[in-house]
């Protein structure tokens, strides 16, 4: 897996800086190297995009050095790996999934608990050209019928395309299903109708390129499921040395979520700082799409009522392998 060190905050441009500025400008000024911090590595599950920007951003303010973290981020492949990953704690013990991914896994028996969620819905987007194909575009979840979707194996957006079907009543039989990789290919060269996908990922990417797409969003259509989340191995929150350090960590990204959701322009320029052969209309595109899932504060807030939908939409779809319950699958604060 690649691997991501902690950057010196000492070392950044003046660009970077400025969403510390925004975040914490009287903690700004305190020495980060005041005693040894602590080394951790971090999982996010899928590759550096937008969706992950409050990680980058929590190391690049210095958010996670105040607090006396030395932060690797490790990059995953996807959120139920992740979940699986996290769960052994034979390496990473903390890091990012999403809900369905966390309670499909805990279900199964991985010692995972939520810590915090960052999106309360999930953004994933089913899409297409605007207007292609027979019939024009895909905007509703009946116009997936007769139509071809590429589905990307072991990947839990397939599970939340068989919420939308069964929120819908749609019969899967009447969709062509074909299996697809990452990228956008097979629906550029016309081997799909459409694609899913997190929408600030590959379509805000394609969006940024010119192209036109029709976007049909899955929690506009009966998906009630938390997404974007911050999971723990049970026996490190069980650990009190390993307790305050997860904290400590969902502090840091509070921080920094923040300030993507109120200044997603500076998160942009901060992020691009990592990664500057990324397009920058493209990023700027899906973190402002960050932004708006990020929603109200409390940044990283869980409640039961949120959990007990997700819950209930994974069950009734036979998707957890056991009934479990909120208490299992989150931590509340005390």
């Amino acid at each position: 897996m690649s691997r991501i060190r902690s950057r010196s905050v000492a070392t950044l441009p003046r660009r970077a800086l400025i969403t510390a500025a925004l975040a914490a400008p009287a903690l700004w000024r305190m020495s980060a190297h005041a005693q040894p911090r602590e080394k951790v590595e971090l999982l996010i599950d899928w590759k550096p995009s937008p969706t992950y920007a409050g990680f980058f951003l929590a190391q690049q303010t210095g958010a996670f050095e105040r607090r006396g973290l030395d932060v690797e981020i490790v990059i995953g492949h996807g959120a139920s790996a992740s979940a699986d990953q996290i769960g052994r704690g034979d390496s990473a013990w903390i890091g990012s999934s999403s809900g369905a991914a966390t309670a499909i896994a805990r279900s199964r028996g991985a010692a995972i608990r939520s810590l915090a969620v960052y999106y309360r819905e999930t953004p994933t987007v089913i899409y297409s050209l605007a207007g292609s194909g027979t019939g024009g575009g895909i905007l509703r979840p009946q116009d997936l019928l007769g139509r071809r979707i590429g589905l990307v194996p072991g990947s839990i957006t397939v599970e939340e395309y068989r919420a939308l079907l069964s929120a819908n009543r749609l019969d899967r039989a009447r969709i062509t299903e074909v299996e697809v990789g990452w990228d956008a290919s097979a629906l550029l060269d016309g081997k799909v109708d459409a694609l899913i996908d997190y929408k600030e990922i590959t379509p805000a990417e394609l969006i940024a390129q010119g192209r036109k797409l029709d976007i049909l969003r899955l929690a506009d259509f009966g998906v009630d499921c938390y997404s974007l989340n911050l999971i723990v191995n049970a026996a490190a929150w069980a650990d009190p040395k390993r307790r305050p350090v997860a904290k400590r960590i969902a502090e840091a990204l509070a921080e920094a979520y923040e300030v993507v959701r109120a200044r997603p322009a500076a998160a942009s320029a901060s992020f691009m700082v990592f990664f500057p052969a990324l397009s920058r209309p493209y990023v700027e595109l899906g973190i402002a799409d960050v932004a708006r899932e990020l929603g109200a504060p409390p940044m990283g807030g869980q409640t039961r009522d949120g959990w007990q939908k997700t819950l209930a939409t994974l069950g009734g779809l036979g998707l957890l392998q056991r009934p479990v319950t909120v208490d299992e699958v989150a931590i509340f604060a005390s």
